[in-house]
């Protein structure tokens, strides 16, 4: 009787322990819905070279405005996640293949595909080279681990270097955009020539160009797309006169354009200018005028420049052009079976001259270099002076016609004798000069 009691009162406190655990089964001792599971292991970014840093960046998932963004020391741009990209303004990416490890990175020097952005992906390792004035940042940086929308990286500073560029233009006083990307290296024997207009109180370069006194003609125009000149506010205004800024004894005007055959075409186009009233009347200065071809004009060559003017406004933060007419290639003892518009026929001499002294280019070029979140990519079109494509004004003409004439500025430079792009670091100008890929372009 003893036995069974002692029995009973066994039975009866585990019972009793088992409720006050919260458990129905006093065996397996699973947890009820009330009782919390044990909380996740907290991820671990490590540390794979000394003196680098750790963060976690947030955006994987959700974009994040202001916080959760890497801003390395000494640097004006952050680094921060979009579309499960790392991005940031003046910064490239260099991803090193088969390294896990900063300690075990190659050095930045062998590695020559930079990308504006770098797949964020675990255990991914990067080069990222900040671009400024004067010097390159160089920063390494591993994906440790993706978890939600929290990335945690390492990352460490790792050396910079000054930016050599023997080719580029010196600063010249009283020329104060001399060293802009889209001036070429200029020609001592010409004369140099910068229209500035003044947006909201601050002086903007419009065009600049230099020009070819003996030729009549510029050697080239040069001018950029960025935040504020792609507008377009104004409309055309058909302010023709001589340029001001010429010496006297050098100046084109009407008369040397005069029942010719040839369009008066714009090398700065009129609605390239479009952002300022001012901006448009100097693209009226005859020193801005080339003797083209009526159909070529307002049609063939039209065309190519309604493309990178669509550039200009829509795909890059900044658009660097440099156009013109070859003056090392003229078009000679030529006499044309169709009028202009002022019904003559149009001619040149033996020494590529229209009727009045102008030089007549064989070939127009254009020489074209984009900017986005501090990377380059440059394109060149080399077209030659008809007036049988078969286009007129307004027409179309299909992307695969277009890109037959596209060509690398490193050809340019061989067909024109002029150094485009000088002013850009010398290893950026090396790569983006020596090949172009049509696929980097909205056609």
């Amino acid at each position: 009787m003893k036995n069974m009691l002692r029995q009973i009162i066994s039975i009866f406190c585990v019972l009793c322990l088992c409720v006050a655990c919260g458990t129905d089964d006093p065996i397996l001792g699973e947890p009820t819905p009330e009782q919390p599971s044990p909380l996740p292991e907290e991820k671990v970014i490590g540390t794979t070279e000394k003196g680098s840093s750790q963060l976690v960046m947030l955006g994987y998932e959700d974009n994040v405005i202001g916080e959760g963004v890497l801003k390395p020391e000494g640097l004006e741009s952050v680094l921060y996640i979009k579309d499960k990209k790392i991005v940031g303004e003046s910064y490239s990416f260099a991803v090193c293949d088969a390294v896990k490890r900063l300690d075990a990175m190659p050095a930045f020097s062998t590695l020559s595909d930079w990308k504006e952005w770098g797949t964020v992906t675990e255990e991914t390792v990067y080069w990222i080279r900040y671009t400024a004035e004067k010097e390159y940042t160089y920063i390494k940086l591993r994906i440790a681990y993706i978890d939600g929308n929290r990335v945690g990286v390492e990352y460490l500073v790792s050396s910079r270097e000054a930016i050599v560029n023997v080719n580029a233009n010196q600063a010249v006083e009283g020329k104060e955009y001399v060293t802009d990307y889209s001036i070429p290296h200029l020609n001592p024997d010409n004369y140099y020539v910068e229209h500035t207009v003044s947006v909201n109180n601050k002086n903007v370069l419009n065009y600049a160009l230099e020009w070819d006194a003996t030729a009549k003609h510029a050697a080239w125009v040069a001018f950029v797309f960025d935040e504020t000149t792609r507008k377009n506010s104004v409309n055309r205004t058909e302010a023709w006169d001589v340029d001001p800024q010429l010496p006297k004894d050098m100046q084109t005007n009407n008369d040397h354009h005069r029942n010719d055959g040839f369009d008066r075409g714009h090398l700065c186009a009129s609605e390239d200018r479009v952002y300022a009233g001012t901006a448009n009347r100097q693209t009226f200065y005859y020193s801005n005028m080339s003797p083209q071809f009526n159909s070529f004009n307002g049609g063939f060559w039209a065309a190519f420049e309604n493309r990178v003017r669509s550039w200009g406004r829509r795909s890059f933060d900044k658009l660097y052009v440099t156009k013109g007419g070859a003056l090392n290639q003229l078009l000679v003892n030529y006499t044309g079976e169709k009028k202009g518009n002022d019904g003559v026929f149009p001619q040149t001499d033996a020494e590529g001259r229209t009727i009045h002294g102008l030089a007549c280019p064989k070939y127009y070029y254009m020489a074209v270099l984009a900017e986005k979140n501090g990377s380059f990519q440059a394109i060149g079109f080399w077209i030659e002076h008809r007036d049988d494509y078969g286009y007129e004004y307004g027409d179309k003409i299909p992307v695969d016609v277009m890109q037959k004439y596209a060509v690398s500025i490193d050809k340019l430079e061989q067909e024109t004798g002029i150094d485009f792009f000088c002013n850009l670091p010398d290893a950026i100008e090396s790569k983006v000069e020596s090949a172009y890929d049509v696929n980097d372009w909205v056609w």
